[in-house]
């Protein structure tokens, strides 16, 4: 899925991963946090502000425990 899916499906609370992230990574979001697998967290912007690259605008998938 692409940048714009993966925003609303985090909103509604899905569990997602992308191509770049480690096969046991994952983020989901909390009242405009995002939390990682490994517990931490920051805001929504902070982790967009240093994903600014094309590649991080496709390549989203729902997280498959």
């Amino acid at each position: 899925m692409n940048k714009i899916e993966a925003l609303k499906a985090l909103q509604y609370g899905k569990k997602l991963t992308h191509h770049w992230f480690s096969p046991n990574e994952w983020v989901i979001e909390d009242q405009g946090k995002y939390i990682f697998e490994d517990g931490c967290q920051c805001h929504d912007f902070e982790f967009w502000a240093d994903r600014t690259d094309e590649s991080w605008n496709r390549g989203w998938s729902i997280f498959n425990e």
